[in-house]
């Protein structure tokens, strides 16, 4: 049953280290739907107001978007706080927002939260003003493997038909090693009716990955593009696949370098320094990628190519996170082309904390914010 409720600190870890989202409460290998928290967290300095930081290309013109901060602000009624943000337009108009590990339940005014459970996923409908979380009936996650103890975290997806298809990164526990005790296990795609979202199926992509793909997809003429990153070396490496007609069920194929093969194991890195997961999308036959610096730093990039897989160039950096310093950081750059106005450009960033006690204290630890930038081309 559904139901919709309106409204690492070690830089050295990564995605196939174990350490895609860092801050699972310990016992989440045992309940991985319902991690026991903290009911009365203890108090810390509120998230301090951003302010100007000497950063960034001065040709970009950036401004924070208080419209989206506001709307990712909440204080009850289903979502209350996540990471990823990933966001797929509907036919209908409306948004569809995919987010990780996530905060239900109340949020106190003076925006600490008095416990709960976190789901390891939910699907988020936006319309206008309204946000409406699609959960299971008991508050657990939207969509989960069959496998006892396995979860997915959805990245991103893109619609066929009236169909909604999302590329789900499947993990499971190892047993070992407390919050970081999990492995990166499948790359499913599941299958949802809209505007129902109501699940049809769930296949199996690619067992065992090494390479994360699902960091994003761009639908384009004759194909769609998914982009996933490789680690290694204390770096990140965009790879690519396509799909043909535009449909993730179809085979995919990996781009080594020159041509496009059928062997996920020939697939070949475009380009370093990209975050784990990063944005590319297409703008008068040109494609663009934004990612967050690599490790842990504030920086958001942009490069540009006039291919989708490269060469990629043009290194310029659009804005520095300010939120970023003491114990948080800030990840996970994505764009939302569908929200662009006056050519200005909505960017998503997750602000987080390395003391997991922070999230609890402040809701405005684990969240989204974003800016509008200009100039960006």
């Amino acid at each position: 049953m559904v139901m919709a409720l309106g409204c690492v600190e070690d830089e050295t870890e990564d995605f196939t280290d174990e350490s895609f989202y860092p801050f699972v409460p310990d016992d989440t290998v045992e309940e991985p739907e319902e991690p026991t928290l903290p009911e009365e967290p203890e108090p810390v300095d509120p998230t301090p107001e951003p302010q100007p930081v000497e950063c960034g290309d001065s040709t970009f013109i950036v401004a924070r978007s208080e419209e989206f901060i506001s709307l990712f602000t909440r204080y009850g009624d289903g979502w209350t706080g996540g990471d990823a943000t990933y966001s797929i337009p509907l036919p209908d108009g409306r948004t569809l927002w995919l987010f990780g590990d996530t905060f239900l339940g109340t949020v106190r005014p003076d925006r600490s939260r008095p416990g709960g459970p976190l789901s390891r996923n939910t699907f988020v409908i936006q319309d206008g003003e309204e946000l409406t979380t699609f959960v299971k009936s008991d508050g657990s996650a939207f969509v989960s493997p069959d496998e006892p103890g396995w979860w997915y975290w959805p990245t991103d997806g893109t619609i066929v038909n009236d169909t909604l298809q999302v590329l789900l990164s499947a993990f499971r526990p190892t047993g070992e090693g407390g919050i970081f005790g999990f492995e990166y296990a499948r790359i499913d795609l599941a299958l949802f009716t809209l505007p129902e979202l109501e699940l049809i199926s769930i296949t199996h992509r690619i067992e065992e990955p090494t390479i994360a793909f699902g960091s994003c997809v761009v639908e384009d003429d004759n194909y769609i593009y998914i982009y996933g990153a490789e680690s290694g070396n204390l770096q990140k490496f965009a790879n690519i696949a396509r799909s043909a007609n535009g449909d993730l069920r179809n085979a995919w194929e990996y781009y080594d370098g020159t041509s496009w093969v059928a062997d996920i194991a020939s697939s070949s890195p475009l380009m370093n320094d990209v975050s784990e997961q990063f944005a590319v999308f297409k703008d008068n036959e040109h494609y663009y990628l934004i990612t967050h610096h690599f490790l842990f730093g504030d920086e958001i990039y942009i490069w540009d190519s006039p291919t989708p897989v490269g060469p990629w160039g043009n290194q310029r950096t659009i804005y520095c996170t300010p939120e970023t310093g003491g114990d948080r950081w800030t990840y996970n750059s994505f764009v939302h082309p569908q929200f662009t106005e006056n050519d200005e450009l909505l960017i998503s960033y997750n602000i987080n904390s390395f003391n997991f006690q922070d999230l609890f204290a402040n809701a405005d630890y684990y969240r989204p914010y974003f800016i509008r930038v200009g100039n960006w081309r």
